[in-house]
């Protein structure tokens, strides 16, 4: 795969997940304390590793020389694997949108 058509694909899933987070987001809190606690430190993890990705897609547009490419494309794959697994383990501790929420 070309780069740019890696850094494009890449992009558009971050806007997918981006979609999914704000879904996430707009759930009903959780009523406990500690249900709310897990939730926000779930939805800022989940933050900062798309930031860190989006950086790492600006930093490979601007670019490492093709020596230093394929080890900057496993990085950002890497961190997108491990922000879905991430979002995936959330997902699958929500029991119901009426009782629960990311944030």
């Amino acid at each position: 795969m070309v780069r740019q058509e890696f850094l494009s694909e890449m992009e558009a899933k971050l806007q997918a997940f981006d979609v999914k987070m704000a879904q996430l987001a707009a759930r009903p809190k959780p009523q406990s304390e500690r249900g709310k606690m897990e939730r926000e430190k779930s939805y800022y993890f989940l933050k900062a590793r798309r930031d860190e990705l989006r950086d790492q897609l600006r930093q490979a547009e601007a670019g490492p020389g093709d020596d230093g490419w394929n080890k900057v494309k496993t990085s950002i794959e890497r961190v997108y694997e491990d922000m879905v697994h991430t979002m995936d383990e959330v997902c699958n501790s929500i029991e119901g949108p009426e009782q629960v929420g990311l944030i």
